[in-house]
């Protein structure tokens, strides 16, 4: 992800969109206009059938603000709604006219996960300060969900080729080891090589070579089955995990996706020269043996003048 989209993506969570549960229009009008000064836009809620018909989307307001006196729906009620879809909680503010307030009552309300508590009268600043402290700290948390996801993405995803990183295939692998020994279910591993990689990088160089890997990992995803996984394992060696399925099968799929792929011009006039390797799980394997046994397999077909397929 490229830092203009990262920030526009950080923007875009930026509502200034605040929810109002209130008795009556005049309430929420005196809201709304002490709001709508310093940008924020308010939508009212104002009776249980307008809030059951309500349809949220995620992360559509950054506020919920609930009149104390409010009957026709629960505080939990609400705290779902505000948490509507989202990893993180939008803040909900009580407000209460009344002279005084129940500290049983603020407990209850606290307990169940309700960010902060007004007791009127209060001026215009002091609902502009919260509300604003409360949207600013809902925006940090977003921002930093989205770095986190940033982050988690780039240990899953190989950035070049777009398909599964290495290391994520590993744990896959493992998982699916272990179902394997628990469930005997025919599973197979095809790697697979690029092989004249080299060759074009020497002519045009390495940004060349790294654009023609793209484009063949995205002709190759398009070519395999949607409950196949493929990663890029180094270089221009892929690995594709096919479960529920035989050696026999994979070998027929192998020949398959080898007549697919032998259409694709990797460059204007080149075609990929491609090899390899198929093995199976065996009982009591590990994600090292699985793989060493599938590079093996890749490394006798890359000896073979014609098919290029190899099964061990």
């Amino acid at each position: 992800m490229d830092k203009k989209i990262f920030y526009d993506k950080i923007v875009s969570m930026i509502n200034k969109q605040i929810l109002i549960i209130e008795l009556n229009e005049q309430n929420f009008n005196v809201l709304d206009v002490v709001l709508s000064k310093s940008g924020y836009t308010c939508k009212a809620i104002l009776d249980a059938e307008t809030f059951k018909g309500l349809e949220l989307k995620a992360d559509e307001f950054d506020l919920i603000i609930v009149n104390t006196h409010v009957h026709y729906v629960e505080t939990a009620d609400i705290i779902r709604i505000a948490e509507f879809d989202t990893a993180l909680q939008i803040p909900v503010i009580y407000i209460d006219n009344a002279k005084e307030h129940s500290k049983k009552l603020l407990d209850a309300y606290f307990s169940v996960g309700i960010s902060d508590y007004i007791k009127k009268p209060f001026d215009s600043k002091e609902i502009v300060a919260r509300v604003d402290y409360h949207c600013g700290q809902l925006y940090k948390l977003r921002e930093y969900k989205l770095r986190v996801d940033k982050l988690a993405n780039l240990a899953t995803i190989d950035q070049l080729s777009k398909s599964t990183s290495k290391m994520h295939m590993q744990a896959i692998l493992k998982h699916q080891i272990n179902y394997f020994n628990r469930y005997k279910t025919d599973t197979t591993v095809i790697y697979l090589s690029l092989l004249n990689i080299d060759k074009l990088i020497g002519t045009f160089g390495l940004a060349k070579g790294e654009k023609v890997i793209s484009q063949f990992a995205k002709a190759l995803k398009t070519s395999i089955r949607e409950s196949d996984v493929l990663a890029r394992w180094a270089g221009s060696n892929f690995i594709i995990l096919l479960t529920n399925t035989s050696v026999s099968a994979s070998e027929f799929i192998t020949k398959k996706l080898k007549t697919e792929l032998a259409r694709v011009e990797v460059m204007k006039g080149i075609k990929p020269e491609l090899a390899f390797g198929i093995t199976a799980f065996e009982k009591d394997d590990d994600v090292h043996e699985v793989t060493e046994r599938a590079k093996y397999a890749l490394s006798e077909a890359k000896k073979q003048t014609y098919g290029k397929i190899h099964i061990t």
